[in-house]
């Protein structure tokens, strides 16, 4: 089995996040209220980065990456997508203990 490896350059709050790209595209629809993402193997590779880039534990809550269409990788028919860190999810409850 071969293993697939990504990295990203540490964090640093003078630059702010970098998720390096190699090309390829990626297109976020909306179909019947499901998102749907469909890209080449460059352009998941891609988005694979930038999560990977906001899971950096020095980055702070609401750190983001914006992505419209026609901008590297999302494609001209691509709906607008963002990318967020957040400590606790939105949807997470407190637990109550």
């Amino acid at each position: 089995m071969t293993d697939n490896s990504l990295s990203v350059p540490a964090y640093d709050p003078a630059i702010g996040v970098v998720a390096p790209a190699e090309g390829g595209t990626v297109t976020i629809e909306i179909v019947n209220g499901s998102v749907e993402i469909l890209g080449d193997p460059a352009g998941l590779r891609g988005l694979a980065r930038m999560c990977l880039a906001l899971a950096d534990s020095r980055l702070p809550d609401g750190a983001h990456i914006h992505l419209d269409a026609g901008i590297n990788p999302l494609d001209l028919g691509s709906a607008s997508l963002m990318l967020a860190r957040h400590a606790t999810p939105r949807h997470a409850t407190p637990s109550t203990a």
